[in-house]
């Protein structure tokens, strides 16, 4: 179960579960996963795992992928959530044997008006999250289709 693929026939319409069998609510994770299914991407959503709180996906079995849709303009917030999602991914990435280690990456879709506030906002924080060596996976921004990269 919460395995789909590009070509699944899979409409928005229908609903998505996780690996544990329970419908997906998380919009954000719901959206990132679409955009991959449509590059032809293999995505399973992954269930939580109290008390650790586990990536949203993992693609093609090869990146676990947390996603994070951010309204914030406060750096501040937004190194919070970097943080958050670096540390899930790292405890994921812990339960894995040395020699099958897999990738991590950060989404944030932004939910902010224009993408220069937007863009602003998440590059500060990220900024600040590099400078307190918070940042241990590619972090993608993506604004309305469009998705930058900081590296």
């Amino acid at each position: 179960m919460g395995g789909y693929g590009g070509s699944s026939g899979r409409t928005k319409d229908k609903c998505y579960y996780n690996t544990d069998g329970r419908k997906v609510t998380d919009k954000n994770a719901i959206e990132a996963a679409e955009r991959y299914i449509s590059e032809g991407k293999f995505v399973l959503f992954l269930h939580e795992n109290p008390p650790e709180r586990r990536p949203d996906l993992l693609v093609e079995y090869k990146m676990l992928v947390e996603v994070k849709g951010i309204f914030s303009t406060n750096p501040g917030q937004i190194l919070k959530q970097i943080e958050k999602a670096s540390l899930q991914i790292e405890a994921e990435l812990a339960r894995y044997p040395e020699e099958k280690r897999i990738s991590g990456k950060i989404v944030i879709i932004s939910r902010h008006a224009s993408f220069e506030i937007g863009y602003k906002a998440v590059y500060e924080g990220y900024q600040e999250a590099k400078r307190k060596d918070q940042v241990h996976f590619t972090l993608e921004f993506w604004f309305h289709g469009e998705i930058h990269i900081f590296e």
